[in-house]
């Protein structure tokens, strides 16, 4: 995400070799089309299929939906960046859409990243606690309000610094809160890293170490056969390589971002003496994750893979026309609520998460 690395007061040249300009614009290209298809084709889901339309739907919705702005206007405003520098209209409307525009850019960015944290505190909640139902917890529309509400209010910060300075450039006024520039500085990066890196990582990994930890030792209750054991160890290691994949890909896309917002702040020296291509490759990396996060939930979640599937063989007019699975899930119920799902007779399955369905087929708590 565009964490105005060509937007601060200091601010170097942002020069780059043709070669090096085209190959930038190449990768944003290749980012945004994958994030605006991704991210509108899983709204399309979750719209279209009522089996998708779970507490976890809709922060997929939400999460979807902030990847989705930042695809159409924060990928195009970095990919120009190149091409134009910092440059921004000036008077009053420039002061404004100056402010405006990275002032959406980053709230769009702690709402998708917040949306990944309440996932896993979701999941966490179904499986450390499935016979609870945390209805507090579990309202879509209350959940949404807090995500966009606590994303404005942590990003009050750079509506306040940002402005268009003599020069017609949109820039970061660091000190505006009553720092030296250089502190302040520190501070504005230091506080990105924990709000947009470290906290969540921290708390996403904690929590899905946790419930790998509780599926892994969990014991199916009864008499079980050995195919009914083999399932469920395949239902285990299936559940705790996608947690692991969700994890690793948000530590990777973000952890060159992150590190270059440290260097800003406390090496400085550094970033002047790298060469241009490495600012803009890390920045790209950041920006992937929002082209990355709605097709690893589709790839990786069995409903929502399904009905990846049947969109494929079917014509897009017709998909939502075709008969629903068997399986049929209310509109409003997390993943940890079954009290509502109808099943066919079995004889096994596990009790709460819903790890393996009625009809022994596996699925994950996703």
């Amino acid at each position: 995400m565009n964490f105005s690395y060509d937007n601060t007061t200091v601010a170097p040249s942002t020069s780059l070799s043709t070669s090096h300009t085209v190959i930038i614009t190449v990768l944003y290209s290749l980012t945004l089309i994958g994030a605006v298809t991704g991210n509108l084709l899983l709204i399309f889901i979750i719209i279209k299929r009522r089996e998708t339309r779970t507490l976890t739907g809709f922060l997929f919705v939400n999460m979807a939906v902030a990847d989705l702005i930042v695809a159409i206007f924060v990928l195009p405003a970095t990919m120009s960046t190149p091409y134009t520098g910092s440059k921004w209209l000036t008077g009053l409307f420039g002061d404004i859409t100056c402010r405006g525009v990275y002032f959406v850019f980053h709230v769009t960015i702690a709402a998708s990243i917040l949306s990944l944290m309440f996932m896993a505190i979701d999941r966490y909640l179904a499986v450390l606690f499935p016979l609870r139902n945390f209805t507090t917890f579990r309202r879509p529309k209350l959940l949404t309000l807090v995500i966009w509400l606590v994303s404005v209010i942590v990003m009050v910060p750079v509506a306040v610094m940002w402005t268009v300075d003599q020069r017609g450039d949109c820039v970061a006024e660091f000190t505006v809160f009553g720092t030296d520039e250089m502190q302040g500085m520190r501070g504005y990066y230091l506080y990105l890293f924990l709000l947009f890196y470290l906290t969540p990582l921290s708390v996403i990994s904690v929590l899905y170490g946790r419930v790998c930890f509780k599926l892994w030792r969990r014991q199916m209750p009864g008499l079980v056969t050995s195919e009914t054991e083999r399932r469920r160890g395949a239902t285990k290691r299936k559940v705790v390589r996608t947690l692991i994949i969700i994890t690793a890909v948000f530590a990777v896309c973000w952890l060159p971002t992150q590190a270059y917002h440290l260097i800003f702040g406390f090496d400085y020296g550094l970033h002047e003496q790298s060469p241009q291509i490495v600012m803009y490759m890390c920045f790209w990396l950041g920006h992937t994750n929002s082209a990355f996060n709605p097709w690893l939930y589709m790839l990786l979640t069995d409903k929502f893979r399904r009905v990846l599937r049947d969109f494929i063989h079917c014509k897009f007019s017709s998909l939502g026309l075709r008969p629903e699975t068997s399986v049929k899930y209310t509109q409003n119920t997390s993943v940890r609520d079954n009290s509502h799902v109808k099943r066919p007779p079995s004889t096994t399955r596990l009790r709460g998460n819903g790890l393996l369905k009625a009809s022994d087929e596996e699925e994950t708590p996703i």
